[in-house]
């Protein structure tokens, strides 16, 4: 379900921000396979950033989300708590928005 979900999506943006946020082998493989589709149906995803966050750093997510997908300086790991990081996130997102 949730490859069908992300591939149609994924085709069809240019550019974006995809955030992995605590999952560790699931998503990361989906995100990786949807990727694949969107880029061999045509899609130019060069422009994509995404993000990892996560309490601690694993291999896949690291791999898969930031490695194999986007290009140098685009992947960024979050690595805390994400009782911590979370809310850091939306506030920061929020006051981003406000200055638009």
């Amino acid at each position: 379900m949730g490859f069908l979900r992300m591939a149609p999506v994924r085709s069809g943006e240019p550019s974006g921000v995809w955030f992995n946020i605590g999952s560790t082998v699931l998503l990361p493989e989906v995100f990786l396979k949807a990727l694949s589709v969107a880029r061999n149906l045509g899609a130019n995803l060069d422009e994509i950033t995404t993000v990892n966050m996560d309490m601690i750093r694993h291999y896949r997510p690291s791999q898969n989300v930031i490695g194999r997908t986007v290009a140098p300086g685009r992947g960024h790991d979050l690595i805390g708590h994400h009782e911590i990081m979370l809310p850091l996130l939306r506030t920061a997102i929020l006051e981003k928005m406000n200055e638009k």
